[in-house]
């Protein structure tokens, strides 16, 4: 009886085993295709907006570009790296500007890096801001792109229309027309096809003289 027992359990154990093994096959196939449909869906999120970035640039055309670009990068970048050295010479200054003086030398001493380091690359920034490196076109959209460089030499790129363009009556320096109430200059000369630059001043549409005939004549006949 017991080796009939015995036999049974073994058995039972075989047959729970096997049931287990299937189990655990149908589960990783299970798993298996969810990971293969999980890869398919994100590789087709990415392939949409690599497509339409591609579509994009295709379309893009560049209608200026700005000479003094480079110069420009240079003297920033010349900028910040002195302004971090300055930065990192704080520590230093205050301890020589304590052993000669005291603490107000060191303040001094202090006060005077810090202008140079925080003030000139800001200064620096606040002409620079304005001037368009790049002007790209978007037939497709009839759009327009400028770049500009931030503080932090970044590229910031600002997207418009004709329709969204300002030409203030009385320019600022340093300002050749707004877009969206932020200024922007750049230089007729370097545009590749001037008709561009009309198209952004405006000059293609009539001309308003201002004239303020309609006040004009209302004023008459209130008099009257």
């Amino acid at each position: 009886m017991t080796h009939i027992s015995r036999a049974v359990q073994v058995q039972s154990n075989c047959g729970f085993a096997a049931s287990a093994r299937t189990q655990l096959q149908h589960q990783q196939q299970l798993l298996q295709q969810q990971r293969k449909q999980l890869q398919q869906q994100q590789l087709r999120g990415l392939a949409t907006p690599v497509a339409d970035k591609d579509t994009d640039d295709k379309d893009l055309k560049r209608i200026y570009y700005g000479t003094l670009a480079p110069r420009m990068r240079l003297v920033k970048l010349f900028s910040l790296s002195t302004s971090l050295a300055g930065l990192a010479a704080q520590p230093i200054l205050m301890e020589q500007g304590m052993k000669i003086g005291g603490t107000g030398m060191a303040v001094f001493l202090c006060s005077v890096g810090g202008f140079f380091t925080f003030v000139t690359p800001i200064l620096l920034h606040l002409v620079t801001k304005k001037y368009v490196t790049e002007l790209h076109y978007n037939q497709a959209t009839d759009e327009y792109i400028a770049t500009t460089i931030s503080l932090i030499l970044i590229k910031i790129k600002t997207k418009f229309r004709p329709s969204d363009v300002t030409v203030p009556e009385v320019p600022g320096m340093f300002t050749s027309f707004l877009v969206k109430k932020r200024p922007l200059f750049v230089d007729p000369a370097l545009f590749d096809d001037p008709e561009h630059y009309v198209r952004i001043m405006g000059y293609d549409k009539p001309i308003d003289f201002k004239l303020n005939l309609k006040h004009d004549s209302e004023r008459v006949q209130k008099k009257e």
